[in-house]
């Protein structure tokens, strides 16, 4: 059985408790892929969760901190230079950034659970994070999947 860092443990609270409760009134939306992103083509596994949905074909609402939020962690991610760069020090750019798009989270209902279904994968992908072209190329991806499902 896998054990869980606390650190882990710690982001996975603030991932479910972080936005508020989702409202249990709200429609579902429209799947985005199934078996595999369809940005990345990646499969899914346990990590990720559910694939993100759609709002009846529109995308979410976001707020605006969480916007900027994931326009900050595209430019750490841009802004590294992996000949010079400390792969330590882009991950704690990236960690704080994430952490404080759950700080600065206003987002509820059913927007909130796809804000969740999206954000849960970086997560994942951090936790390993050593800055290898491979990660960055991948999380570079996840990261300009944030428009394909919100405004």
């Amino acid at each position: 059985m896998e054990r869980f860092h606390p650190a882990s443990i710690l982001w996975l609270t603030l991932l479910l408790a972080a936005c508020g409760a989702p409202a249990p009134d709200q429609e579902q939306g429209t799947t985005i892929g199934n078996a595999t992103d369809e940005v990345s083509g990646a499969a899914h596994d346990e990590h990720d969760g559910a694939p993100v949905q759609l709002d009846n074909g529109r995308r979410w609402k976001a707020n605006p901190e969480t916007t900027a939020g994931i326009a900050n962690m595209v430019g750490i991610l841009a802004a590294y230079d992996q000949a010079t760069g400390d792969p330590e020090a882009l991950k704690a750019a990236l960690e704080e950034e994430f952490g404080l798009i759950f700080e600065r989270c206003t987002m509820t209902g059913e927007a909130h659970e796809q804000l969740h279904n999206y954000l849960l994968p970086i997560h994942h992908q951090l936790r390993g994070f050593e800055a290898t072209e491979v990660q960055r190329t991948a999380l570079g991806e996840r990261l300009a999947a944030y428009g394909k499902y919100f405004e």
